[in-house]
């Protein structure tokens, strides 16, 4: 429960961040790099990006990863989500 509320503030840091330079997406290295400027994520020096892949495997492992975010090859890339629209949810048996 506290890595989905920490989340929830870097998704809307990160989506300010995005809003903010005119970018509809970015990778885990620069993520984390604006992460650890505002203060929630602190980067490592040594492999940049890491801690956010970390996290972001955990929640993929759990099922909590939104759509807005896409692993590829070991590479991440987060969209912004404010431009992620909803699928609807449409019940098989209303008609019946």
């Amino acid at each position: 429960m506290e890595d989905l509320n920490l989340f929830l503030k870097i998704m809307s840091c990160l989506d300010d961040y995005m809003l903010l330079k005119g970018k509809k997406e970015i990778n885990d290295m620069e993520a984390n790099v604006e992460l650890e400027r505002v203060g929630l994520l602190e980067d490592s020096a040594s492999v940049p990006g890491k801690p956010l892949r970390l996290l972001l495997r955990k929640l993929r492992d759990t099922n909590l990863l939104p759509q807005n975010i896409i692993e590829h090859c070991g590479s991440w890339s987060i969209k912004l989500s404010k431009t992620i629209a909803q699928k609807p949810t449409v019940e098989q048996f209303q008609y019946c």
